[in-house]
C-alpha cells in the first residue's frame, strides 16, 4: 500500500514539475551561477510542496557554499546550502 501512495503521489506532482518557472522581466539573475541551475532548484522547491511560479531572483551566497532562488514576485525565497557534501534547501 505504503509503495502504491508513493507512486501516486509521484505522478501527481509530475506536471507540476515537468512545468519550468518564467524567469520575470525584472528578474536580478547573478553572473556568477550558470542559469542551468534554476530548472533543477524549481523542482527541488516544488518537491518540497513550496510554490515558485516564476522567478525573481538567483543570488549567490556571500560568506558560505550556496545560493538563494526568489520566486513569485520576490515573494518566496529559497536557500540552497552545501551541508556536508549534501544540498539542503529550506525556505526563509
Amino acid at each position: 500500500m505504503r509503495k502504491f501512495l508513493c507512486i501516486l503521489s509521484l505522478i501527481a506532482t509530475t506536471p507540476a514539475l515537468a512545468q519550468s518557472a518564467p524567469i520575470e522581466p525584472d528578474a536580478v539573475i547573478s553572473d556568477q551561477i550558470s542559469r542551468s541551475i534554476l530548472e533543477p532548484a524549481v523542482n527541488m522547491v516544488r518537491l518540497h510542496g513550496w510554490r515558485c511560479d516564476s522567478i525573481s531572483a538567483l543570488r549567490p551566497f556571500l560568506m558560505s557554499r550556496g545560493f538563494a532562488v526568489v520566486c513569485n514576485g520576490f515573494n518566496y525565497t529559497y536557500n540552497f546550502e552545501d551541508k556536508g557534501g549534501n544540498w539542503i534547501v529550506s525556505v526563509e
